[in-house]
């Protein structure tokens, strides 16, 4: 009996002993298991740069940087270096920026080059909507009629009207295409989960995106991640975000993302163009952006396991420079595409893609230096003086004099360099816009202001523009000073206005002043009064003073051209370029020198001198002194009465009563 169970228990030892060494084994088998890694290569904000496009080098030589077929050869080489561990992704505005998003609906030529270059998973961006929703449905049943590659398409924070009026098409498209909150793909050993989410400003700056709505990015990414953990079980999760970073780390929207969604591996960064030379790492979560017009490719090599998660393994940003060979293949379908362009688009303004318009003999102020240095810069005058010339051009005697013409840097794309300007440079400085009758750009938009209402939309420059850098202002026929130091909403010292005489007489809050700006500004208007709490409002009127709320009422139509829905901004400026003196005899008018920087017509007079921050003041910085008066009261006898409590003499009297 007694060797049985002696038997026995040498059984368990030994069946206890094959169980321990079976679980020490797998566990030291798992932390030796060399990390996997999945290299990603990214891009975003391409906005249909097909072409290289001509930029200023910090030393100030012209180069050429961009183009699908140069980014084709980097991504070739990286998927050679790297094989079947590379990810091509992006995260939104592939679209809107070049005369070849003009043929975006029926054409779709940017998801056509994307499927040629072999992206795998992209998302939308706010520009990627501005053909309406119905334009957007119409460009997704034109790659899905095609056939051919393409890549997934994911938007995890879209959300349909109710009703389905205005967006029912897109609905359908959507479901038919289809679009995906999500998706799962294996790359390096591992499975991946991708999503895309638009951001609060992206979604800002999509007014035609109506009624498409976006749930907030925070809580749909929760959402998203917490199924592609739970049920998708997956190992990485990376979210393609339209959101944005900046300097700002209140407003840095895809940090806030991070904060508050850490399951989240690696987030994409789009929106605000940033160039990123080192990843953010914000917890766990690495932070990526390659800038904007296909200048970079992102190169991040991740390093992965289950007990750390991700890693950056390596980083690198891809310049596409004149360096990186073209890829001829993909170089044969972008100049294939000019004659589409030409047939369905620039033959309704009698040009051709490649005809040159003027020549400067200096170079513009770049995108870049405009938001690093925001003010009043010559290309914005440049700008602002063509909407003035083309509204007199296309009234002719029925022209009522334009005060003043307004435009906001978030709608200059570009700029030009010295040298020759063609019409596709044109076209990409003022590219926006869906357009009327199905061609792209935004129109003029005249409509009379009052005089109060011209100065709140100066103080647009002074104080949201600081928050909100598309905001910053370019004007003609108007000047105005102001102090960043006065209170908010009303730093504007003071403003004159071009009269029918040609001089500036001083800005009259009682009367109505004709101003010029693009359909886009014109459709944000309303925003002024939100981002200013109510402070400032501003409203386009007829010549009566009567409020309008059909801005097409107001637009600016070509003298000579029917069907094209109104005079483009981008036109306005082309035909004011060709208005210029041929200065050199060479047959190309010339531009003029007085554009080669600013004229004085935005100042900045800095200042905190007491008189100088109340003097001239509204009812806002009156209204803050007297609570300031009020508290400095109230501190007073607040200070007053403890030192009477603290230092109050005492009673005398007798001890010995």
């Amino acid at each position: 009996m007694k060797n049985g169970m002696r038997a026995v228990k040498i059984s368990i030892v030994f069946l206890f002993a094959i169980v321990m060494v079976l679980t020490v084994s797998k566990s030291w088998t798992q932390e030796i298991r060399p990390a996997s890694n999945v290299v990603i290569l990214f891009t975003h904000d391409l906005h249909s740069h097909f072409f290289p496009y001509p930029v200023l080098e910090s030393d100030g030589k012209r180069t050429t940087v961009g183009g699908y077929a140069r980014l084709a050869t980097a991504i070739k080489q990286e998927r050679a270096r790297y094989g079947g561990k590379t990810l091509l992704v992006d995260a939104g505005d592939f679209a809107e920026g070049t005369l070849f998003h003009t043929v975006l609906p029926e054409e779709a030529l940017e998801f056509k080059l994307m499927g040629v270059l072999g992206y795998d998973v992209i998302t939308l961006g706010n520009h990627d909507f501005d053909f309406y929703p119905d334009g957007l449905a119409k460009m997704l049943r034109t790659v899905k009629a095609r056939g051919g590659p393409s890549p997934a398409l994911v938007a995890s924070n879209t959300e349909f009207s109710k009703d389905g009026a205005g967006d029912a098409e897109l609905k359908k498209a959507f479901h038919e295409f289809p679009v995906r909150e999500y998706v799962v793909v294996d790359r390096g050993g591992m499975k991946i989960g991708l999503f895309g989410i638009m951001g609060k400003d992206a979604a800002e700056d999509a007014p035609y995106a109506k009624p498409v709505t976006f749930i907030d990015p925070v809580d749909a990414s929760k959402r998203i991640v917490n199924i592609l953990r739970k049920n998708e079980k997956v190992d990485m999760i990376i979210c393609l975000s339209h959101n944005g970073t900046r300097s700002q780390k209140s407003i840095s929207e895809d940090e806030i993302l991070a904060e508050k969604v850490p399951d989240i591996d690696v987030i994409i960064s789009g929106h605000t163009h940033t160039t990123l030379s080192r990843p953010l790492i914000v917890g766990k979560t690495i932070i990526v952006s390659s800038g904007s017009y296909g200048a970079y490719l992102g190169v991040l090599n991740v390093s992965f396991s289950r007990e750390k998660g991700a890693a950056v393994k390596a980083y690198d940003l891809v310049n596409m420079t004149p360096d990186v060979p073209e890829d001829p293949a993909v170089a044969r379908h972008i100049k294939s595409f000019k004659k589409i362009v030409e047939r369905h688009y620039l033959s309704h303004f009698n040009y051709r893609f490649d005809q040159v318009l003027a020549d400067t003999g200096f170079d513009m102020e770049q995108l870049s230096y405009m938001y690093a240095n925001p003010g009043e810069k010559g290309i914005g005058n440049l700008i602002t003086d063509a909407f003035r010339h083309a509204v007199k051009k296309a009234e002719g005697s029925r022209y009522r004099h334009v005060h003043a013409a307004i435009q906001g840097l978030g709608t200059i794309r570009s700029s030009f360099v010295q040298g020759k300007i063609s019409v596709p440079d044109v076209f990409r400085v003022l590219s926006m816009g869906p357009g009327e009758n199905n061609l792209p750009g935004n129109t003029l938009i005249a409509g009379y202001l009052t005089g109060k209402e011209l100065k709140n939309f100066l103080e647009v420059h002074t104080s949201i523009a600081p928050y909100k850098d598309a905001a910053y202002l370019q004007v003609s026929g108007i000047t105005f000073e102001y102090n960043p130091y006065r209170v908010i909403f009303d730093r504007v010292i003071s403003a004159k206005v071009l009269d029918e005489h040609g001089a500036y007489e001083p800005l009259d809050e009682g009367r109505l002043y004709r101003i010029v700006i693009n359909s886009f500004t014109a459709e944000l208007l309303s925003k002024i009064s939100e981002k200013s709490h109510g402070i400032l409002s501003v409203q386009l009127r007829d010549e009566t003073g009567s409020p309008v709320k059909d801005m097409k009422t107001l637009m600016i139509h070509a003298k000579g051209q029917s069907g094209i829905g109104g005079v483009k901004e981008w036109v306005a400026l082309a035909d004011y370029l060709t208005s210029f003196p041929d200065a050199d005899g060479d047959g190309i008018p010339n531009v003029p020198a007085r554009y080669r920087g600013s004229e004085g017509r935005i100042v900045t007079k800095a200042s905190l001198n007491p008189l100088d921050l109340v003097t001239g003041g509204g009812w806002v910085t009156w209204g803050v002194v007297f609570l300031f008066l009020v508290f400095l009261t109230v501190v007073i006898f607040a200070v007053r009465a403890i030192v009477n409590k603290v230092y109050r003499p005492r009673k005398s009297g007798n001890p010995g009563t």
